[in-house]
């Protein structure tokens, strides 16, 4: 039986060893490849003032995420109001709306806050009274 000769043996392993190569790159350079954008909504702050008959709550908006998005609602927990608001925001801005309310809420209720938007929605944030 004949052995294969080194330079044979050499060349081979040398393939080998660049094609193995080859397919570690592509999958790393796949694995870390820009993510797909997205839209993510963070609440910076919630407050609630009440004049008269009427509740005002100021809600502020942050989208974290990397692609704009449209802000669907905002719903008021335990009592259930919804709130339409079609507004789009886009990426690492901040906006600001008010929410008007025709009743007076009570002051010693912990109220919560959660914005319904494209891709999802937040989660519940306390409401601040502000007095």
């Amino acid at each position: 039986m004949k052995a294969v000769s080194p330079l044979v043996a050499t060349a081979i392993l040398l393939i080998i060893t660049v094609a193995g190569g080859v397919i570690i790159y592509n999958y790393v350079v796949n694995s870390l490849s820009s993510p797909k954008q997205y839209a993510s909504l963070s609440i910076t702050s919630c407050k609630m003032v009440i004049v008269n008959n009427e509740t005002i709550i100021n809600l502020k908006i942050t989208n974290i995420g990397t692609a704009s998005t449209t802000i669907r609602e905002v719903v008021v927990i335990p009592i259930n109001i919804t709130k339409e608001i079609n507004q789009t925001i886009d990426p690492g801005t901040t906006k600001s709306f008010n929410i008007f309310i025709d009743e007076s809420l009570n002051n010693n209720t912990k109220y919560y806050v959660i914005v319904r938007y494209s891709e999802g929605e937040t989660e519940p944030y306390q409401i601040t009274l502000v007095k």
